[in-house]
């Protein structure tokens, strides 16, 4: 007998959409079955009619903080907001306070992971020029992939950095070689201090303030800059590395031409890059600042049409949280603030609004939300797709009857208050439902699964 049956929904696959039924046994797909094919008995039902099936979002780009930091987020609160968002599994970023970048803290930030997560963790390692070291013994102890910034830590943060940064064109290569020996992925922040120093310094001494002021000191040219040396670096060394959270077009045609030539290098985005503009996001002021920044509506819209067409491998939050009263500290000072906005429990019913409006199709969602997620880092076949041998990772999707503007005062991460961006936007789908290996972490509105559900998974897995 299965464990559950989910019935009578609509499922997507990359491929396409069809209604059918999903089998659930010891925690993984038992059958994907079409309409008119009866299922199997269960000891639970659920009937998905006019519901959407989904495969659970795989987030390739998180920021949870905890440790020294957890006063922003925890591993708790984090993949709480992962479950009501229709995220089952995410990759954390090394960046925190100590970072992943060494096997011992990367150990411990496993432990602390595993101990409080409702949803699945794998773990980026930190590679830098200062941690070469300890590259090959992060994927010995698990890591998912590793990541690296092609710029200086942050001033003030720079605890927060070790073994993080590759600052110049052979301190990646150093990496990257590294990197290589172990068969994963490296994840590239891509911009160059060099084309933004000065343009800061020109905005900031003419007295200019507001988002779009930020936005257009960190020109397109940092970074298709940091691409080009992110590809050169690869084509020399053979590393797997993937473009973080790319904000041009620009950068995806040169990612895109330098993989038809057999240069190993992806593209990942984050679904403000695609849905927002400086313009439209102008609103927001502090809460909007991100690095890189979000460009001109005209490559907003170019960005789209590419997550649809299939240019990125990879969609990521980069769920940055800062409570309110830490980006307003210096008030509205677009200059003198923290870079980054909550986005873990948002990002999946963001871009299924892109669906409402027909600029999206579910499919190419699924696929970049979970299928190539899952193969880029390593995670397929157990994640990723809705398959009979997978993890029974799902989303069930509703759409509102009528729009239903979003409350962010509901949202269960901690930096709530730091979610100006999206307060207010009509939403068309919510998450009904998150299944974590076949048991239900999420329904309508409320946490229903237990704490530490949520297990470790790396490649190795």
């Amino acid at each position: 007998m299965n464990d559950l049956n989910i019935v009578g929904g609509t499922i997507v696959r990359p491929e396409g959409c069809f209604e059918g039924s999903v089998e659930v046994k010891g925690g993984a797909i038992a059958a994907v079955k079409r309409a008119g094919e009866a299922p199997a008995p269960a000891a639970e039902t659920v009937d998905a009619a006019g519901m959407l099936v989904f495969p659970g979002m795989i987030d390739s780009h998180v920021h949870i903080r905890g440790g020294r930091l957890s006063h922003r987020e925890d591993f708790a609160s984090g993949t709480m907001a992962a479950a009501a968002g229709g995220v089952t599994a995410l990759a954390e970023m090394p960046v925190a306070n100590p970072p992943a970048s060494t096997a011992e803290a990367f150990e411990a930030r496993r432990a602390e992971a595993q101990a409080a997560a409702y949803v699945d963790i794998a773990l980026y390692g930190g590679a830098g020029a200062d941690n070469l070291d300890e590259i090959e013994k992060l994927a010995g102890v698990g890591a998912v992939a590793y990541k690296t910034f092609t710029m200086p830590p942050v001033p003030g943060r720079e605890a927060e950095f070790y073994g993080l940064c590759s600052e110049t064109q052979d301190a990646l290569c150093r990496v990257m070689e590294r990197v290589a020996k172990t068969g994963r992925l490296l994840a590239v922040h891509s911009e160059l201090n060099q084309y933004v120093a000065a343009e800061t310094k020109r905005r900031m001494d003419a007295g200019e303030n507001g988002l779009v002021a930020f936005c257009r000191s960190r020109p397109v040219e940092a970074e298709t800059a940091a691409v080009e040396w992110v590809i050169e670096a690869a084509r020399k060394t053979g590393c797997r590395a993937s473009v973080c959270h790319v904000s041009t077009p620009e950068a995806v045609r040169m990612i895109e031409a330098a993989r038809a030539q057999g240069v190993r290098v992806w593209a990942e985005t984050c679904p403000q890059y695609i849905l927002f503009s400086e313009q439209s996001a102008a609103h927001a002021g502090v809460f909007a600042r991100m690095k890189p920044p979000l460009r001109d509506g005209q490559r907003m819209r170019q960005l789209r049409r590419m997550y649809e067409n299939g240019s990125f491998a990879m969609t990521g939050s980069d769920h940055a949280p800062y409570l309110r009263e830490e980006k307003l500290k210096n008030g509205q000072d677009i200059w003198r603030t923290f870079d980054g906005l909550p986005g873990l429990e948002l990002s999946l019913p963001l871009l299924l609004n892109a669906a409402a409006d027909g600029t999206l199709s579910f499919e190419a969602i699924a696929k970049a939300t979970a299928e190539s997620t899952a193969q880029m880092l390593g995670l397929a076949p157990k994640k990723g797709r809705i398959e009979a041998g997978a993890d029974a990772d799902m989303v069930l999707v509703a759409k509102n009857e009528a729009p239903v503007p979003l409350d962010t005062s509901r949202l269960f991460t901690k930096a709530r208050g730091s979610a100006a961006l999206y307060e207010g936007i009509p939403m068309h789908y919510r998450v009904a439902r998150t299944y974590v290996r076949g048991q239900a972490v999420y329904a309508e509105g409320r946490i229903t699964g237990k704490q530490g559900w949520g297990t470790f998974v790396s490649p190795a897995r």
